[in-house]
Order: structure tokens, then sequence, then C-alpha cells
């Protein structure tokens, strides 16, 4: 990890994953501690939403998303 924003998105990941997805997240924070750039971090968007979806539903995995969005820089999806 290098820059400010990594280290911002690797700490939202590692925080959000357990209390949200918990044990279920495992695999996805193991990929997370792998992610070596921002851009492999920007890539586990999407498989972190959608297990937040699964495991907390449609509310709670829009506020991580549009949370984790804003770290990324990312425009905001409805």
């Amino acid at each position: 990890m290098s820059t400010t924003q990594q280290l911002a998105v690797y700490d939202f990941y590692t925080k959000t994953i357990k209390s949200n997805i918990g044990l279920r997240g495992f695999t996805l924070q193991l990929r997370v501690e792998k992610a070596a750039s921002l851009e492999e971090l920007r890539q586990l968007r999407d498989p972190y939403v959608e297990a937040v979806l699964k495991a907390k539903g449609r509310d709670k995995a829009a506020l991580l998303a549009r949370q984790l969005d804003q770290l990324l820089h990312l425009p905001a999806a409805d």
C-alpha cells in the first residue's frame, strides 16, 4: 500500500467485511489483503457489495456501496 487512498479503501474493507459479512467474508478478506494496488482494491467492489447484499440486505449494501464509492472516487450508482 502506498497511497493514502489505498490505505483508506483497505481499512474500509477490513473493518466492514468482518462486521457485515462475518465468516462468509473470509475469502474476500484474503483478496483484500493480497491486493497490491488501488486498482486491485477497486476490482473487489462488486464482489464486496454482492456479499453485503446477501448478508445484510439491499439497504445496508447500498449504504456501504456509496461509502466505498466515495473512497474510490467513483460516481454514485443508484
